[in-house]
């Protein structure tokens, strides 16, 4: 990973021709500023005099010129452009800056005239300050950056066209690649040997990473104790160095993406040949990527566009987890082919071309105020979320105050897709029950819908990979002697169904206990068209089944059904009792979890198998 963000350095350096100043420059965090409040000062007798606070718009262009970086320990900037989160804040980080940080800078003219001169009219200079920012609107008050321009024989400059400021921004922004903490508590960590990049001997610095892959905050994990030697934990030397920040530049620019509640970077890595320019021209070109479908993220999605791409190019993906101001990499998965991607991309999209993900059969499913296509669903004008892969995959393995917090799974599933590593039916069936159950215990019905048919897409779409932990013993009963259906509309729905999705609906005991739960919705839709509630309700347990309830579950459907003089569905009834019948002849192999899914999903799909004339005819003959 670290030597593919060296290497994507080296190219944005040479393809844009950077000098070390607008390497360093964090133009990705200004990215969002909207205006920049710039105090003056004038030359006066040879000496700086503070003139006046001004706002202008924030240029992209001008980026150089502001010299803006952050330090970790975030007491204050590399130079004085700091983002304003407070007047207050920003003031101590000036206090700071002119204190002793610049101290060993104070030699230049210009350093000391403005230190000395700040603190002369500091109160009347912050006064302005306050002034000025408290006339921007909320949105502009969030993204404003403070910073200093010196008059000139009539112009205004800014802090990168003066050669001191420049200096302090490459000497300080090199330091922080080798040095850890502040002032009274800095260690420099250097040393000689191999770089572990480049594989060259060189002057190795120690905190050089462009990821934080481990850390010394506490002196126990540093090397031996002595944080003074964490560059032989990870030797970088100074042009791999620098490389690697004109890299992770690139990465948070155009590859760093939102991703349910994390974040996460996608690296491309180039296995056999130099970086090639195509593919970087893709990664930046932002009006491509308005229209690319996603898979992961909650935004543009750059995969899209990169799944095209050769497997002499592989992914490296990296999530994160937001700390404060800083990551923890929580996930990490490389060498993802883009084949593999596109593999994704067809295979997702292929489910949602089977009838039950169509809008047709979901207005008959979810209703009337549904439309599009499942992975497109807008629900009474607004768009339904979580309907990428990812968003499924989160629905079930939530962060969720009542069914539990399920962070480590998300991950989990998520980096055995991308690493086309099995994962376990299990884990899959437990985490779609259970959703299903916290949402039919709140009686939230149209919830409890769409998670179940959710639950079939995630299913599907697995299985469909060859992911599916036992795949082989999930087909080995394919192909068992089949019931004949009587012809009817009804039937034949049921039979198609089965077929379009033969590896999840492959025994006896699954289609039995699906069939059940059908059963029910046809039994619920009827009380409910009758008496405006759902008695039936209560005897399903909150959906936590068994063999043994579900087979004494079926007579007290029927005489439910019979009460209501509804026997229009004995042909239902019938299947059910030869589809136990059959299972019992097979010995049932589900587990608990597992009768109860297949149930939910019977209860909660059960409407696209309605058909409303045979119904009414029923109704007339009964």
């Amino acid at each position: 990973m670290l030597k593919a963000v060296r290497e994507l350095g080296e190219y944005v350096i040479k393809d844009e021709g950077l000098d070390e100043e607008e390497i360093f420059v964090q133009k990705t965090d200004l990215e969002r500023v909207k205006k920049v409040i710039c105090v003056v000062f004038k030359q006066k007798n040879g000496r700086l005099a503070y003139h006046n606070v001004h706002r202008e718009n924030y240029e992209p262009s001008k980026s150089k010129e502001y010299l803006y970086r952050t330090f970790d320990h975030g007491q204050y900037d590399v130079t004085p452009t700091a983002k304003i989160t407070t007047i207050e804040k920003v003031k101590k980080r000036w206090e700071l800056w002119f204190g002793s940080y610049s101290e060993e800078y104070k030699k230049d003219p210009l350093i000391l005239s403005l230190s000395d001169e700040l603190q002369r009219e500091k109160d009347t200079i912050f006064n302005e300050i306050s002034r000025k920012y408290e006339e921007l609107d909320k949105e502009e008050k969030r993204n404003s950056i403070l910073t200093i321009k010196i008059k000139e024989d009539g112009t205004e400059k800014y802090l990168g066209e003066f050669d001191i400021f420049r200096i302090i921004f490459k000497n300080e922004s090199r330091k922080k690649l080798y040095t850890w903490g502040s002032k009274g508590n800095k260690v420099e960590s250097k040393g000689e040997g191999i770089c572990s990049l480049c594989e060259k001997e060189a002057e190795l610095w120690g905190f050089a990473s462009p990821f934080p892959v481990y850390t010394v905050d506490k002196r126990g994990f540093a090397p031996c104790f002595l944080r003074e030697d964490s560059w032989k934990r990870l030797p970088i030397c100074a042009n791999c160095a620098v490389s690697s920040v004109a890299g992770r530049e690139f990465l948070d620019k155009y590859l760093l993406k939102k991703f349910y509640g994390y974040r996460f970077y996608v690296i491309p890595r180039f296995t056999f040949s130099a970086i090639q320019e195509g593919v970087i021209e893709i990664i930046k070109d932002q009006e491509k990527r308005e229209y690319t479908k996603s898979l992961l993220g909650e935004e543009d999605d750059i995969l899209d566009l990169l799944k095209e791409k050769k497997d002499a190019l592989s992914l490296i993906f990296v999530f994160l987890k937001p700390k404060q101001k800083y990551f923890d990499i929580v996930k990490y998965v490389e060498a993802v082919p883009p084949s593999w991607i596109k593999n994704l991309f067809n295979t997702f999209k292929k489910v949602s071309e089977r009838p039950i993900f169509r809008e047709e059969s979901l207005k008959r499913l979810l209703g009337k105020d549904w439309t599009y296509d499942f992975t497109d669903g807008v629900w009474k004008g607004k768009k339904v979320s979580q309907m990428d892969m990812a968003g499924m995959v989160r629905t079930f393995f939530p962060t969720s105050k009542e069914t539990g917090m399920y962070d480590k799974y998300f991950l989990d599933v998520i980096g055995d897709i991308l690493a086309q590593r099995h994962i376990d039916k299990d884990l899959l069936i437990n985490a779609f029950i259970r959703e299903i159950r916290n949402r039919h215990a709140k009686q939230k019905e149209w919830e409890e819908k769409l998670l179940s048919t959710k639950s079939l897409y995630l299913l599907t779409f697995i299985t469909e990979l060859g992911l599916i932990k036992g795949g082989d013993k999930m087909s080995e009963h394919i192909g068992e002697e089949r019931i004949n259906l009587e012809p009817r509309k009804e039937a034949v729905l049921i039979e198609d169904f089965f077929t379009q999705f033969e590896h999840a609906f492959n025994t006896a005991d699954k289609k039995a206990v699906f069939l059940e739960g059908v059963l029910v919705r046809f039994l619920l839709d009827i009380q409910y068209r009758d008496r405006k509630t759902t008695p039936f309700r209560s005897k399903l347990h909150g959906l936590k089944l068994d063999e043994g309830k579900i087979k004494k579950l079926l007579p007290e459907i029927t005489e439910k059904l019979r009460e209501y003089k509804a026997g229009y569905y004995h042909w239902l009834e019938e299947l059910i009792s030869k589809y136990l019948l059959m299972a019992d002849n097979n010995c049932w192999r589900l587990s608990k979890d597992e009768i109860s899914y297949y149930f939910a999903l019977g209860l909660n799909l059960g409407g696209i198998f309605k058909v409303k004339e045979k119904e009414e005819e029923g109704k007339r003959n009964g």
